[in-house]
């Protein structure tokens, strides 16, 4: 089977999300299943279009305008770019003759790039723009902008697919929303090799610090996280470590802005962008992982430390509760502050708890992302659609 995926995939000399669950699942394709898969992707930071081979998979960079230029003119520039491209390369069977089209997730507008092309398609859903959107902060910024056009492609487009992939009953409903005909398959994705590997479980005497991985953004409950500190602060020397996007000025200058007197500056510790390996190393300085986003599908950060045996506190919202079983693989809170505090305070006091959170949720994740299931379980659904474009 000769398979075509448009995806944003990364480039490897440049700066950006190395989305692993993707890339290994189309390395795993190949080598496991005897595929063919082929990946074009857009980039804006290459100087001209780029091909490459990697673990058996090629890869396609097509070089288009840069996104906040092309953003005055709705994305059309990079949609015709890869538009005109599918149809002379792929169309008239220039770059080979494919079987099927796997379009990854419907955020990148792919699913407008390719609706001229006669091949049976199908979409993985990833986060939905649409969706997202209405959880920016109020205060406007480029993402208002951007994410309202990538939401009118969302919706525009949703429908030229006939099959989707999904993973958690919130992608699903969202999917049945823009896409009342479709055909949704289940299957989940891969998590990065490392956090396959056990933490040590936690003890009696667990360490202080809960773990935070959506840098200082507004959306992943930053702020949410710091007020939980200071009121779990008033009784327990807990700490916050803090990884992703940001700095530790920065946040200590948004802890000031929020007026919370009872988080001293050693009670915060922000590490930056960490590597795979570096943030499973960073799992045995933390309790928990504390996730208390605005909105999310199946975040990976709750995958990973579900995996890894590291508990998790997370808030109920999209897909979440697809992942945490609230009181067996994990403790679900609403995104009230004094809920998160008391979700996490449970969990510092009561070390039967957490180790059963840890081992449960452990023991379903190794089912949940067994890769080789997840490898063949893709081509079955290729097979599938196939049957049934």
């Amino acid at each position: 089977m000769n398979v075509l995926w448009l995806a944003a995939a990364p480039h490897p000399s440049k700066l950006g999300h190395p989305v692993p669950w993707m890339t290994a699942l189309a390395a795993n394709l190949v080598a496991q299943e005897g595929l063919s898969i082929t990946i074009v992707s857009y980039n804006h930071q290459i100087d001209q279009d780029e091909e490459q081979t990697r673990d058996g998979v090629r890869y396609i960079y097509l070089k288009v305008p840069d996104d906040k230029w092309d953003l005055l003119t709705g994305y059309k520039r990079r949609i015709k770019r890869v538009r005109d491209y599918l149809r002379t390369q792929v169309g008239t069977g220039k770059l080979g003759t494919f079987d099927l089209l796997h379009i990854h997730g419907t955020e990148q507008q792919y699913p407008a790039m390719a609706v001229a092309l006669k091949l049976p398609k199908v979409v993985s859903a990833q986060g939905f723009v649409t969706e997202y959107y209405r959880y920016l902060p109020n205060r406007p910024d480029y993402r208002h902008v951007s994410w309202a056009v990538a939401s009118y492609y969302e919706k525009r487009y949703a429908r030229s697919v006939h099959h989707y992939i999904g993973r958690t009953h919130w992608d699903k409903a969202v999917v049945h929303k823009l896409n009342p005909k479709a055909v949704i398959h289940h299957n989940w994705e891969l998590m990065r090799p490392v956090f396959y590997q056990p933490i040590a479980p936690p003890g009696d005497q667990p360490p202080n610090a809960m773990l935070f991985i959506g840098g200082l953004h507004d959306i992943k409950g930053i702020r949410e996280a710091l007020r939980a500190l200071s009121i779990l602060r008033e009784q327990w020397p807990i700490r916050l470590i803090i990884t992703g996007f940001g700095s530790y000025d920065a946040l200590l200058e948004l802890i000031n802005d929020l007026g919370l007197t009872t988080i001293p500056d050693d009670a915060v510790e922000h590490r930056g962008m960490l590597t795979g390996e570096q943030l499973w190393a960073t799992y045995a300085d933390a309790f928990c992982l504390l996730h208390p986003s605005y909105i999310d599908n199946s975040p990976n950060s709750v995958c990973e430390a579900q995996l890894a045996g590291l508990p998790v506190v997370a808030s109920d919202v999209g897909g979440v509760s697809s992942l945490v079983e609230h009181g067996q693989t994990g403790m679900l809170t609403s995104l009230e502050p004094a809920n998160i505090a008391a979700a996490v305070g449970q969990l510092w006091g009561d070390t039967s708890l957490r180790q059963l959170l840890a081992k449960q949720a452990r023991a379903i994740s190794l089912e949940r992302f067994d890769a080789q299931y997840i490898t063949h379980h893709t081509k079955s659904i290729y097979e599938a659609v196939l049957a049934n474009p």
